[in-house]
């Protein structure tokens, strides 16, 4: 992610975080592939109890649609 906008405070500075969240558009052949290759799925709930998102903090992220072929 590219932005002219930079923090200028120091090594310790927080990232800067973008308000609007970014949509993509997956099939459901597009997921299976990648579940196939190694991802998974849980719960915010189960990822914040371990420990890969922290519950005080909104990590990058985007809105993802699923696309259904008919």
């Amino acid at each position: 992610m590219h932005t002219e906008q930079r923090n200028s405070h120091g090594l310790f500075d927080a990232p800067i975080r973008f308000a609007d969240k970014e949509t993509i558009v997956l099939s459901k052949e597009d997921i299976e592939r990648q579940l196939d290759a190694g991802a998974f799925m849980m719960s915010r709930d189960d990822a914040t109890e371990a420990g890969f998102l922290s519950p005080h903090d909104d990590p990058d992220t985007v809105l993802v649609q699923v696309r259904e072929d008919v």
